[in-house]
């Protein structure tokens, strides 16, 4: 297999650990402690979905949270020469105090699709991009929710087709970094203004340095922080994996480096394939991500490719830290290792109490269809 075939291959099983007790507590050296809870309760219509997904669109909207696309190898796994299946079920609960949720699927996604971005806002989800068994998409969509039936309205396209990427809003910007840009693996970035989307996407300065497909990127104090994310050997360029992170002023429109994200050791991890969200006033969330020296080797094709998808999951050491930035010191904290985050392809939504960790992968090809939430316990 050539290398080129085999990063084609990686990219199409990785996007986002057993649980050990019903709720976990830790307390990192900041002294904040946190809970971390298995929810019951799974969409069931589609024994396919049952098995979970990575890459799906999420967030929620009117109280509800909700599930959409994602893709899986429901059938024969993928070391084995499995196909992968992309899904357009909508689904919604509602969301409370307890871990029991009721799942009702409310429509469909326009295309059954994975990959892209979701954006959270007041008038409902805004799906943007991704990929299907196609090929990547230009879409733009948003869904909301009138009396539990799901109302799709179009929004502008992006100029081109991007997947894998990361994004986050601030104000009324919504902003989308990295992934691939017409199949080609890029650092750039582009905003769409809510307020006059009229204009359509706009390009803004790129991430500094190599490209970043699958970084994680979250907002916090009006501005955008993003880390992680890597690229394959192309064109004379070696395959690259970043563990480096910026963040970027939309005052200035300038991008300056933050500190790498590291363990209680001090290591550096790698959040590629992870998730980020702001936690409370002062905080960013991160979960997950791919092992850096593992993941790199397969990237340079190191290891064959059915022999890095033929390893149990414990082999490729998904990072199990849970990590909380601090923006207005420039400093990492770990909330300890759990292995319900040790993900690649997960999604991450936050409403304000609560940070549910949905689905991803335990390994390349195997998904779980495990719901963790993590709630700060204040003192």
């Amino acid at each position: 297999m050539t290398k080129k075939q085999l990063y084609g291959k990686l990219l199409a099983v990785l996007v986002g650990g057993l649980l050990v007790c019903s709720a976990c507590h830790h307390t990192d050296t900041s002294g904040a402690e946190i809970s971390l809870e298995k929810m019951n309760g799974f969409p069931s219509g589609n024994a396919a979905f049952l098995k979970g997904v990575s890459a799906l669109y999420a967030g929620i909207t009117e109280d509800r949270l909700i599930m959409a696309g994602g893709c899986n190898f429901p059938d024969i796994p993928v070391a084995d020469g499995g196909k992968k299946v992309f899904y357009n079920e909508v689904y919604a609960t509602p969301l409370s105090s307890d871990t029991a949720f009721r799942w009702k699927q409310v429509g469909f996604l326009p295309v059954a699709s994975a990959y892209g971005v979701t954006i959270s806002t007041q008038k409902g989800l805004i799906c943007v991009g991704g990929t299907t068994a196609d090929g990547s998409i230009s879409d733009v969509f948003l869904l909301s929710l009138q009396e539990d039936v799901l109302v799709t309205d179009t929004l502008p396209s992006l100029p081109m087709t991007i997947d894998n990427m990361a994004g986050a809003l601030i104000g009324d910007l919504l902003y989308i970094v990295g992934g691939n840009v017409n199949g080609v693996p890029s650092a750039d970035m582009y905003s769409l203004d809510l307020s006059n989307m009229d204009k359509g996407w706009q390009k803004e300065p790129g991430v500094p340095g190599e490209p970043r497909v699958q970084p994680v990127c979250a907002a916090q104090g009006g501005k955008l922080y993003v880390w992680g994310g890597f690229a394959p050997a192309a064109d004379g360029r070696e395959a690259t994996l970043s563990v480096d992170g910026y963040v970027y002023s939309p005052e200035t429109r300038v991008w300056t480096s933050v500190a790498t994200p590291v363990d209680k050791e001090g290591k550096s991890i790698s959040l590629g394939g992870g998730a980020a969200v702001p936690w409370g006033e002062e905080a960013i969330l991160c979960i997950g991500g791919v092992n850096k020296d593992i993941f790199l080797k397969a990237l340079q094709g190191i290891y064959s490719g059915k022999e890095y998808l033929s390893h149990p999951a414990e082999w490729y050491q998904f990072n199990k830290n849970l990590l909380l930035y601090y923006p207005a010191k420039d400093e990492w904290s770990s909330l300890g290792e759990y292995e319900q985050g040790a993900r690649a392809g997960a999604a991450l939504v936050a409403d304000g109490v609560y940070a549910y960790i949905i689905n991803g992968e335990l390994k390349p090809g195997i998904r779980t269809n495990e719901i963790n939430r993590i709630k700060e316990n204040r003192k």
